[in-house]
């Protein structure tokens, strides 16, 4: 068995700090110690704990959060091997189902996972070939497994997005950034589909928003926490229906209800109620940020439900048409399907609405 690393989760290269200045706190991907995918697991884990003015202040977070069980964050990073001469990849949804696996001609095999999935499979003594190529990638996921060293990861050109940017009204201050994302170059358009994923920082959104998110379950998702991040007066921000910021008594009663709530949660932090607990005051309106990692398929169904059907929700279907834009720049065959109900439908701008 032969086995070649023909993708891995890269960096949108229009990202900079230079680009994000004034941008959220995107820039301090550039602060962490590790390699770029490294760095995006530790910012994704920084998120939920906001925190990412630590990024880089501790050598050990990934290797801690692994060795602890918290491992949804390293689903972020994406790695695709091929392997030939062998049949044994078409048993390995078996082991684990998170995994993809397509023909890639005789006896040869496309396989994605994400690098927890490939720690599972590890674990399980399959696919130990790999070891020195995911060690390029992320060592600090495969501490583990000793000191194998690494083989140099090859240079993989990707298209060119440009940053997120603030969604027109009434999203608010919603912003969509395509982070990374990873494409192999192969013909086949299903291998496309199954083996391509992107990764956005969705940020400035309810969590009414985000609980529509994790709907879909073929998805990663690192959301800042309630349980662990204050939110005392002042520290939380809400988001506003279209339809009560339209209504000024509406309005007005929601902004009521918001303070007391606030007030409330104040109080019982104060008297010594912990974070976890205190937060079941929290309303849906609450805003909040995630990270969020699909391959093209996951993305497809998303987009087909969530950006271009106008029975969606106003919220996530002006989130799902900007993930759309950014989607269609990186992969236009892929979600041309897309792109062209979004134009017809929409005339190809992210909707206003009333």
């Amino acid at each position: 068995m032969s086995v070649e690393l023909v993708a891995f989760t890269r960096p949108n290269p229009a990202l900079s700090p230079e680009s994000l200045a004034g941008i959220s706190d995107i820039a301090a991907l550039w602060r962490g110690q590790g390699t770029f995918q490294e760095n995006l697991i530790e910012y994704a884990g920084r998120v939920c704990y906001r925190s990412t003015h630590r990024m880089g202040t501790a050598p050990n977070f990934i290797v801690d959060r692994v060795r602890e069980g918290h491992e949804d964050i390293i689903e972020h990073v994406v790695v695709t091997f091929r392997f030939a001469h062998t049949q044994e990849p078409a048993t390995w949804r078996r082991a684990n189902r998170h995994c993809e696996v397509t023909p890639a001609g005789e006896d040869a095999w496309l396989v994605s996972g994400n690098t927890r999935v490939w720690l599972d499979l590890l674990r399980q003594g399959i696919g130990l070939e790999t070891l020195p190529f995911l060690r390029a990638v992320a060592p600090r996921v495969y501490t583990e497994f000793g000191d194998t060293a690494p083989t140099e990861a090859p240079e993989l050109p990707p298209a060119q997005v440009e940053p997120g940017r603030l969604l027109p009204a009434p999203a608010g201050n919603a912003r969509v950034t395509l982070l990374a994302f990873t494409q192999p170059l192969v013909e086949d358009p299903q291998a496309r589909l199954h083996h391509g994923s992107a990764t956005f920082l969705v940020e400035g959104v309810s969590r009414a928003c985000t609980h529509q998110f994790v709907r879909h379950r073929l998805a990663s998702f690192s959301q800042e926490s309630q349980r662990y991040v204050s939110l005392e007066k002042g520290q939380w921000k809400a988001v506003v229906p279209p339809a009560i910021a339209a209504n000024p008594a509406a309005a007005q009663r929601m902004e009521e209800a918001w303070a007391y709530l606030q007030q409330a949660y104040a109080d019982l932090r104060a008297q010594g109620i912990r974070k976890e607990d205190a937060r079941f005051l929290l309303p849906n309106a609450a805003e909040t940020r995630l990270v969020v990692t699909m391959n093209f398929a996951a993305w497809s169904h998303f987009l087909w439900l969530r950006a271009v059907d106008r029975a969606a929700q106003w919220e996530i279907r002006a989130v799902g048409q900007r993930i759309l834009e950014m989607l269609h720049a990186i992969a236009p065959d892929v979600f041309a399907d897309h792109w062209q109900v979004y134009q017809e439908s929409f005339g190809g701008a992210v909707e206003a609405f009333p």
